[in-house]
């Protein structure tokens, strides 16, 4: 079953669309401020108004000085000293890593009780190594093959930067048209993100003509 959201322009970021999303990984494609967070968060809201149950993990809110913070106020002095001396791609796949087990546990509650979840990712690749990208993809690869290939109604969305979790069979979603693509190779994925606004300007450029 898959789920229909329907995108308002915010802020003139794109055309409005109803999203479609399937179970299992979209990525949410596209440049840094593309709105990529924006439809994360219409998302939030429609999940919100159906009352369909929402898991979602942000490295802007959830990381950085909140996980330092939390990594004190629990006593867990080891991940507090390897965040303050690690990379940011380190300190994402820390923090992350350390809310995959309550990930887990909310998708095999989903699948048990046969509820849908909503599970919104956001910025968690910033600064990812390739290595640290890839079992990205691989926990999200589990995850269908041990709960969503069988049936489960779980929705995974996330805001992707890295080409490792775009590549192949990942369905994307062009953020400004809600397009579903798919990319074969990186370079099919570099020309699409860096000429993003320039052909995006030059369709926004015709439909006002249009409507003039």
């Amino acid at each position: 079953m898959s789920m229909r959201v329907s995108v308002e322009d915010w802020y003139g970021l794109h055309k409005g669309f109803v999203l479609e999303v399937e179970p299992g990984f979209t990525a949410l494609v596209g440049p840094n401020g593309a709105g990529k967070t924006t439809i994360l968060r219409q998302i939030k809201e429609y999940a919100a108004r159906e009352g369909i149950e929402l898991w979602e993990y942000s490295n802007v809110v959830d990381g950085g000085q909140t996980a330092k913070s939390r990594y004190q106020l629990a006593g867990d002095i080891e991940s507090l000293a390897t965040s303050l001396m690690a990379s940011e791609g380190e300190n994402v796949a820390l923090n992350f890593s350390n809310k995959v087990g309550e990930l887990g546990a909310r998708v095999r509650r989903a699948v048990a009780e046969k509820r849908p979840l909503v599970v919104l990712l956001d910025a968690i690749d910033s600064g990812a190594s390739i290595d640290r990208a890839r079992e990205l993809r691989g926990l999200f690869d589990l995850i269908y093959e041990q709960d969503i290939s069988k049936g489960a109604e779980v929705y995974i969305v996330m805001a992707v930067n890295s080409y490792e979790l775009a590549k192949g069979p990942t369905d994307c979603v062009n953020v400004r048209t809600g397009k579903h693509m798919r990319f074969r190779s990186y370079d099919t994925y570099a020309e699409f993100v860096c000429s993003f606004e320039e052909k995006f300007k030059r369709t926004s450029g015709r439909r006002k003509k249009k409507g003039e």
